[in-house]
């Protein structure tokens, strides 16, 4: 693994008619051949680019852009290290 980068989405309960919201974290992972994210792999040749936009201080999108069509995942901290590994690999 060359670099992951910490995602974050919530999920929504309802328990003894109260609505609770529970944050779930993971990583996307940045391999030399693939992408891997909790829920989809791409192998790295689907994988056209990688953007962010930063909402808040504390949240923002980071976007993988693939054949597939575009996948959002929320993120705390800047994806910049992530995107800038992915940008050294996806030129070779």
């Amino acid at each position: 693994m060359i670099c992951s980068q910490p995602i974050v989405w919530t999920i929504r309960k309802i328990e003894s008619n109260q609505q609770k919201y529970i944050e779930k974290e993971s990583v996307i992972e940045l391999h030399e051949d693939v992408v891997i994210t909790p829920s989809e792999r791409f192998p790295l040749h689907e994988v056209h680019d990688a953007s962010y936009r930063s909402l808040s201080n504390t949240l923002g999108f980071f976007y993988l852009h693939t054949i597939r069509g575009v996948f959002s995942y929320r993120v705390k901290d800047s994806p910049n290290v992530w995107i800038s590994e992915f940008k050294k690999i996806q030129i070779k």
